[in-house]
């Protein structure tokens, strides 16, 4: 409990800092939307259901700040094309072994949600963007080193935009082995295999929704689907190697 705490104070403070360092400029920004919506994801886990939450939205993007639903930062370099970014992002992955419908994961310690440093590259074509993200845990709650590489292009429709996304993600054997490893001393409580899990590669896909509402309202959506591989996949508390999460909601730009 006081680590959840703790991640989501620090992360609530960061986004409250650069809030209030942005407020300044914030008459010469891009267009800002916050709004609410609801989402589903499947986890990953054995015994456990799908897990349904409220999803607060806001995106705010002055050229130097921004902040964007669950990731938080500045701009070390930005123009039309490319930019380079340097921030904090809200990692949610976590396992509460009495939310699990299975008795042998019930014996299993807990794993934490974390917060991440983050440095991200995104490049602007005409033929679609690619972003690319290095991220690293800094509560040393998982030890966490991610790389993800994406390719996206929106498309138009009227005024109906459709963005398909593809990308893959890379775990370290840290991440892994936290979120999906099985100990020596689980093993012997739960009656799981030991599971020493290394680093993989994830791919993923993606399709984000959104159509305006008149002048100022607009919905959005989206559904993605990530694929575990590797030790991840291979884990005794897996039970299901895809993972979808759904979302919609409404949001206000102004």
């Amino acid at each position: 409990m006081r680590k959840d705490l703790c991640t989501k104070t620090i992360f609530l403070t960061a986004i409250a800092s650069i809030i209030t360092v942005s407020a300044a400029n914030f008459a010469f920004a891009n267009p800002t939307s916050i709004g609410l919506g609801f989402g589903m994801t499947d986890s990953p886990y054995k015994g456990y259901k799908s897990n349904y939450y409220p999803t607060p939205h806001i995106d705010y993007d002055d050229n130097t700040f921004y902040i964007d639903d669950l990731s938080a930062g500045m701009y070390a370099y930005n123009s039309e094309l490319q930019n380079v970014s340097i921030g904090v992002r809200y990692l949610p992955i976590e396992f509460k072994p009495h939310d699990s419908d299975n008795d042998h994961l019930k014996q299993l310690g807990r794993r934490h949600s974390t917060l991440l440093a983050e440095i991200g590259y995104e490049l602007n074509t005409s033929v679609g963007n690619f972003v690319s993200k290095l991220s690293a845990d800094i509560l040393n709650n998982s030890n966490s080193v991610l790389a993800d590489v994406d390719y996206n292009i929106p498309v138009r429709e009227g005024n109906l935009t459709i963005i398909p996304k593809i990308g893959i993600n890379w775990a370290n054997s840290n991440h892994n082995d936290y979120y999906y490893g099985v100990s020596h001393k689980e093993s012997a409580r739960s009656g799981l295999r030991y599971h020493n899990a290394n680093g993989s590669f994830n791919p993923y896909t993606e399709l984000g929704l959104h159509y305006p509402l008149g002048s100022n309202f607009s919905t959005y959506g989206g559904v993605r689907l990530d694929k575990l591989m590797g030790d991840a996949k291979d884990s005794p508390m897996v039970e299901d190697s895809i993972v979808t999460s759904v979302n919609i909601g409404v949001a206000y730009t102004f």
